[in-house]
Parts: structure tokens; sequence; C-alpha cells
């Protein structure tokens, strides 16, 4: 029976997918600050989910929307070639290609070609269930660069702060 590295793996039996990175370009961003509700739409609304919608809307003018992180999940690479294997989060994915896949959170583990393993150690915080990001760090000072998946997200605000513990630096 024949082995093969760990890179032979991923080349035959990796599909060719799309990647994500956190750059959006300023028209993503627009839309995410438009309105999702039409005037026709907001009519049907009850009065409890007007008001609701209307303070959404007033708070995204004040704030619209600056910066966006990917969700990180198995399959997401490093900077230094590493790949996310097993993920733990309590979310799965639908990937384009219609693959199901985990989401990644802060302590699951990085898998490098040479077999060697790195701890996600940075993540959305507590109020994201520790998901790993594109922008997580990693126990070895390496760092999750892409995502399969380019629709979950969080959003960062104009003017308004993150979590203390939404991707922490991490001082050596």
């Amino acid at each position: 029976m024949k082995t093969h590295s760990f890179q032979e793996e991923i080349t035959v039996n990796a599909t060719v997918r799309p990647v994500y990175t956190n750059e959006v370009s300023q028209e993503y961003l627009d839309k995410l600050n438009k309105p999702p509700f039409t005037e026709e739409e907001l009519a049907r609304f009850n009065e409890h989910f007007l008001a609701a919608e209307r303070q959404r809307q007033i708070t995204t003018e004040k704030h619209p929307a600056i910066a966006v992180f990917l969700f990180a999940l198995e399959g997401s690479q490093t900077r230094d070639g590493g790949v996310v294997q097993d993920g733990t989060a309590t979310s799965n994915y639908h990937l384009e290609d219609g693959q199901t896949v985990q989401g990644a959170r802060k302590g699951d583990y990085v898998i490098y070609p040479d077999g060697s393993k790195a701890q996600i150690i940075t993540g959305a915080g507590r109020a994201y269930g520790d998901d790993a990001l594109v922008g997580s760090l990693l126990s070895n000072g390496d760092e999750i660069i892409n995502s399969p998946q380019g629709a979950c997200v969080c959003v960062q605000y104009k003017g308004l702060p993150m979590p203390d513990d939404f991707l922490p630096s991490v001082n050596g």
C-alpha cells in the first residue's frame, strides 16, 4: 500500500474552490448599509418590527459598515501553508461546490504540510461563540488568511467598538 504525504493528499483529494478574504470593495460595504426592505414591504410590518427596522436604519446611517471579518471553517488556509482540518464550531456551512463543512473556533488546530500543528488562539469572542475568523492568530504566530465561504461575516461599523475579546492582539 502506497502512503501519500500531506501535500499529495491535498492535491489529490481537494476540489478547486474559491477562497475569500476580508478585503471587500466599497460597493460591497455600501450594499450592507442599504435598507433590506422596500417601503412596500415595511408597510406590511407590525408596529413593533417596523419600529425596530426604523431604528436599525437610523443606526446604520450614523454608523456605516467599514469592514468585514469572514468566519473561518474547515479548509481555511493560513499565511504559512496550514489548513483548518477539523472544526468544532456549532455551525455548518454549505459551500458553492455543494460540500458541507464545519466552522472553526478558538482552540481548534491547523495542520501543516510537514504534519505539525498549531492551535487557533484568537477568534470572534464570546459574543460569537469564539468562532475563528479570517485574521485569527495561531499559537505559532501564523494567521488564518482565507475562508472557503464568502457569505457569513462579522461586520465592523464606523464609531462602534468591537468587543474587547474580538480578535485581540497577542503580545509575545
